[in-house]
C-alpha cells in the first residue's frame, strides 16, 4: 500500500503589515522565533510574562514555548518561525557553529542596524517557499544559514559593545584565538592582548565554553587536525606544519595526549569506520 509522503518542515515567513487593530501570532513550541519589526511596537505574552520591543529592533526566542506575539497598529516587520531541526542544520558543526548555537541559545533584543543584511535574506527565503522549485530545501537551507550567521553577528557586536562582560570579554578572546590559532600564542599572550588578568580571562571563557582558555584553543586545533587526517590524504608532517607545529613529532605527540591515538592510528581507524558506514570519527572531538 502506498503510503503518502509526509509534509516537510519547512521555515514560516510572515510579513507583518500596517494591522489595524493589535494582531498576535503564536510561537509554537519546538520552534525558535524571529521577530524584524520595521516600525511600530509588538510584546511577547505568556503567563506571567511581558516583554515589549520597539523598532526599529530584532527579537529572538529559541523556543516559542507556547507564548504570543502581539503587534501594536500601524507595526510592520517580519516574524520567522523555524524548526529545530532546521536550525541545527542551519548552523554549521565548526567551533564557529559551536559559538553561535551558545549564542542564540539565549533570547535576544537588538537593534535593527542599516548594515544588517537581513531583509534580502528574508525575501528570498520567502521566494524559495512560494516557487516550489526543484532544490528548494537546500536553497532555504543556505539561505537559513545566512539570516542566522547575521543574527550571530548583531549579537556578537553587541556583547563586543559591553566587552567588560565576561561573555563580551570570551567573545573577544574566541575572535583573537581564530585570528592568531596557528601561532600557538600563550593564554598570557591572549590576557595581555585583551588586557585583562589569565584569572579574568579563564574566568570569562569557562563561564561561555565549559572549557579553560587552553582548553579551547586546543579543541579549535583539533578539530582541524582530526578532519584533515579523516578527510584528506595529507601526510602527518604536513598535518603537522599546516597547524602551525615546527616538530611533526610534537605534534604525534600532542595528538596522542588529547585522543589517546597516534596521526597515523586515528587515522586508520577513521577510514575503517568510514568503510563501514560510520562518519563519527570524522566530526571528532
Amino acid at each position: 500500500m502506498h503510503q503518502p509522503t509526509p509534509p516537510r518542515l519547512a521555515v514560516s515567513v510572515q510579513t507583518i503589515r500596517n494591522p489595524l487593530t493589535r494582531a498576535a501570532y503564536g510561537l509554537r513550541n519546538g520552534a525558535a522565533h524571529l521577530l524584524v519589526l520595521q516600525s511600530g511596537a509588538a510584546q511577547l505574552r505568556s503567563e506571567g510574562d511581558l516583554a515589549a520591543t520597539e523598532a526599529p529592533r530584532l527579537a529572538w526566542w529559541p523556543d516559542g514555548g507556547g507564548r504570543e506575539c502581539v503587534v501594536e497598529p500601524g507595526s510592520r516587520g517580519t516574524l520567522v518561525s523555524i524548526p529545530e531541526i532546521l536550525l541545527l542544520h542551519g548552523i554549521p558543526a565548526t567551533p564557529l557553529g559551536d559559538h553561535m548555537r551558545r549564542t542564540l541559545a539565549q533570547r535576544l533584543s537588538l537593534a535593527l542596524s542599516p548594515d544588517l543584511r537581513i531583509a534580502p535574506l528574508l525575501d528570498n527565503l520567502a521566494q524559495e517557499r512560494a516557487s516550489a522549485l526543484p532544490g528548494g530545501e537546500v536553497a532555504e537551507t543556505h539561505i537559513l544559514g545566512l539570516l542566522l550567521i547575521q543574527l550571530w553577528r548583531a549579537a556578537r557586536a553587541d556583547l563586543l559593545d559591553h566587552g567588560h562582560s565576561p561573555q563580551g570579554l570570551a567573545e573577544r578572546f574566541v575572535q583573537l584565538a581564530s585570528r592568531h590559532r596557528l601561532e600557538h600564542r600563550t593564554v598570557a599572550d591572549y590576557a595581555r592582548l585583551l588586557g585583562v588578568t589569565r584569572d579574568r580571562l579563564g574566568s570569562a571563557v569557562r563561564r561561555a565554553t565549559g572549557l579553560s582558555p587552553q582548553g579551547y584553543l586546543h579543541r579549535d586545533l583539533m578539530r582541524e587536525a582530526c578532519e584533515l587526517l579523516a578527510n584528506t590524504g595529507m601526510q602527518v608532517g604536513q598535518v603537522a606544519f599546516r597547524l602551525g607545529f615546527s616538530d611533526p613529532a610534537y605534534f604525534t605527540r600532542f595528538f596522542a595526549r588529547q585522543t589517546g591515538l597516534s596521526p597515523a592510528r586515528y587515522r586508520r581507524r577513521a577510514q575503517d569506520r568510514r568503510a563501514a558506514g560510520d562518519r563519527s570519527y570524522a566530526a571528532w572531538p
